[in-house]
């Protein structure tokens, strides 16, 4: 699975979410794994939309821990790939490390897949390297400051382009 896309020459196709997960759904139910490319910004500044690739292996509620990203399906049929912040029998919430509030609670039902590394400029990064959930774990503790976080670094970031 390493590589795949990189080594192949052949063009690359977009797909939307009503194709491409169920695709997903499959590939995991039979015991493989699957990847694809992040699009939107709710996951920055760990993943960023075009740029990361993650790889997505099964996740069983028993496994699933606090920290853990996963995808995902809302009872509204949305797919979302985000960070578990909380656990209590039978249900996760969810939080986008590029968000400022919870998304809720849902299901373990819902749950499609967990990330267990993902690609950055060719390189991976593994999601149970102690280094990242070191950094995962500092950046849920900031939660309650994120909002302030944000506005300062897009101020600095305007500053900078000008």
């Amino acid at each position: 699975m390493r590589d795949d896309l990189e080594k192949s020459n052949q063009a690359v196709e977009f797909v939307s979410a009503q194709v491409l997960f169920p695709v997903i759904r499959q590939l995991l139910a039979e015991g493989r794994q699957a990847a694809f490319t992040v699009t939107g910004m709710s996951m920055w500044p760990f993943l960023c939309h075009g740029r990361d690739r993650v790889v997505l292996n099964v996740c069983t509620p028993e496994a699933l821990r606090v920290g853990d990203i996963v995808l995902f399906q809302t009872e509204q049929g949305h797919y979302l790939l985000h960070r578990v912040t909380d656990l209590r029998p039978g249900q996760f919430q969810t939080t986008g490390d590029g968000n400022y509030f919870r998304d809720g609670w849902f299901s373990n039902d819902c749950i499609l897949g967990q990330v267990i590394r993902f690609v950055r400029k060719g390189k991976y990064v593994d999601c149970c390297s102690l280094k990242y959930k070191i950094l995962c774990r500092f950046w849920m503790f900031l939660f309650p400051v994120r909002k302030l976080i944000f506005v300062i670094w897009f101020r600095i970031r305007k500053f900078i382009r000008q």
